[in-house]
């Protein structure tokens, strides 16, 4: 199998990160939209047509398959979507059990993925009385001695499954639990005992993804001729009814996966394998050829977490919101951890309001197309080599990704394509609409971490259109508030003039990344900044 790449020039690069900022248009969108489709499906050509082949792909092209949503599977409830479109629950293990015991996951068909390459590791479980049940002593969540919490006690047990015409993995693993209150009793997902009820998982998926996947054909007609592979010399050694084998003299890990094929060419299951002295014998029933792969194994780590706590519990943790800024419940669904919103005359809050809008001007004159900025970048980017091309785009799809996830907004929902559009609308916008049409509020995100989230005033909004009936904004619209709100339709009340809104009157649109300092100051972070980065290089 020849080396297969992402074939992605710099112009559509370009296109990809900049590309929404200087769309106005509904059908320019809906074409940016098209483009991307066309990419996925013919990324998904490919690894249907490799068949139980590997196939090589990039980080970026594994992340698109991630992506592609997928219907309700009977019998799994996802409480949340870690970025990347893994969905989340909890549920039994293995045969009836009266408690839920196992964190599962589901995610799209993706090729290269078998068990022992994706895993769940947990940061806590909480309970409603704030305790942390996650048993730190007897699993191995979380290792004193610093090593990988990667192990056989944190990787899933991985099941490829169909539902209707698509197939997906599913996933699972059980969870070690025990009551921090006398640090004995072991408890499960599904009870935590007495009245205390699980509020709060959180954790991350890691999943081990091969890319720039080569091979090495070796048949017969091979034994004893010396070969250059995976940075050492390889020579088949003996082809056997009962093993095939072969010397390597690199580094044993640089070797990804073997196969040995049968007279029909079919993969032959290997029984046992021994190595001794750089000799690997691969067991097998009468094997007569093998193939060697060779990957570069990437780490990626997906984050999530999820609360099942009581809306009343949770009210009580949330500061109310002054009522000239939120009349209105927003519509967006709450985030796992309690929403931690600023009060109006709050310094930071204040400081960061003050600033928020020339932040994300200042972003966006940086990334217009037309700027002088801008076409040094991309000149730049044209002249780069295929593999930095690649390297910008996993960069650009990963950090775009990031600060959605940071900035609370789901990645299912808002892709980057979305995040783009909007915040390129937002930096252009005028400052009276601005401050009539949005309302900008401050959320603490944990520690030193803020977010400066504009909220879409439907009313002001609408009311706005009556003056300019232009039917191409009022589709505009109504499809920034569908993707919003993963809503599947928002009904046109008027035609000409109106539209009917969610089931709220604010809209959370676009959400700023902000740190605060020691000193005190506060530091905006820009989403294009690691890829800015990666460029200046």
């Amino acid at each position: 199998m020849k080396k297969k790449t992402f074939a992605i020039t710099a112009l559509i690069l370009i296109s990809c990160s900049f590309g929404y900022a200087q769309s106005q248009q509904t059908e320019q969108n809906m074409k940016k939209n098209s483009s991307q489709e066309d990419l996925i499906v013919a990324l998904e050509k490919r690894v249907a047509d490799a068949g139980d082949e590997y196939i090589s792909l990039t980080v970026a092209e594994y992340e698109l398959l991630l992506s592609q949503p997928f219907g309700d599977i009977e019998g799994f409830e996802p409480l949340t979507t870690a970025s990347g479109g893994i969905k989340i629950g909890y549920g039994f293990s293995e045969g009836p059990k009266v408690y839920k015991t196992d964190i599962q996951i589901i995610f799209p068909n993706i090729p290269n993925i078998s068990e022992g390459e994706v895993f769940v590791i947990l940061d806590h479980v909480k309970g409603n009385n704030g305790l942390d049940y996650l048993d730190q002593e007897s699993n191995t969540e979380i290792k004193a001695d610093g090593s990988s919490p990667e192990s056989a006690f944190t990787e899933l047990k991985l099941d490829s499954r169909t539902a209707g015409s698509k197939s997906y993995w599913f996933g699972s693993r059980y969870v070690n639990l025990r009551d921090p209150s006398d640090s004995i009793t072991v408890r499960v997902l599904g009870a935590l005992g007495g009245d205390v009820e699980l509020s709060e998982v959180s954790g991350k998926v890691v999943m081990q993804l091969p890319v720039n996947i080569t091979e090495l054909d070796l048949s017969k007609a091979d034994i004893g001729t010396e070969k250059s592979f995976a940075g050492g010399l390889i020579t088949l050694k003996e082809v056997t009814n009962e093993y095939i084998s072969f010397q390597f003299t690199g580094d044993p890990k640089m070797i990804y996966s073997n196969d040995p094929y049968d007279n029909a060419n079919n993969v032959l299951e290997i029984t046992d394998v021994r190595v001794e002295d750089g000799l690997h014998k691969l067991y097998a029933e009468n094997p007569q050829s093998l193939k060697i792969y060779e990957a570069e194994v990437i780490r990626k780590e997906y984050p999530f977490s999820f609360g099942t706590e009581r809306r009343d519990a949770q009210e009580k943790a949330t500061p109310a919101a002054p009522a000239e800024v939120a009349p209105e419940a927003p519509s967006e669904v709450a985030p796992a951890a309690p929403l931690v919103y600023l009060n109006t005359n709050d310094p930071i809050a204040t400081a960061i309001r003050a600033r928020a809008i020339s932040d994300l001007r200042q972003s966006v004159t940086r990334t217009d197309p037309e700027s002088a900025e801008s076409k040094t970048i991309t000149a730049q980017i044209e002249a780069m080599p295929k593999e930095k091309q690649d390297q910008l785009q996993e960069i650009f799809l990963k950090s775009i990704n990031d600060y959605l996830t940071q900035t609370r907004f789901d990645v299912t929902v808002f892709n980057y394509g979305t995040f783009m559009m909007l915040f390129s609308d937002l930096g252009k916008m005028d400052l009276k609409k601005i401050g009539i049409e949005y309302d900008i509020r401050v959320q603490n995100l944990g520690g030193d971490q803020y977010a400066a989230e504009f909220w879409e005033d439907s009313r002001a909004h609408a009311k706005a259109l009556e003056g300019n009936p232009n039917p191409e904004d009022i589709e505009v619209f109504k499809e920034l508030i569908r993707l919003s709100n993963g809503q599947k339709s928002v009904t046109q009340e008027d035609g000409a003039t109106t539209t009917s809104m969610v089931s709220s009157r604010y809209t959370k649109m676009l959400g700023l990344l902000y740190s605060l300092e020691k000193d005190s100051s506060l530091t905006f972070h820009d989403p294009f900044q690691p890829m800015m980065d990666f460029i200046r290089q």
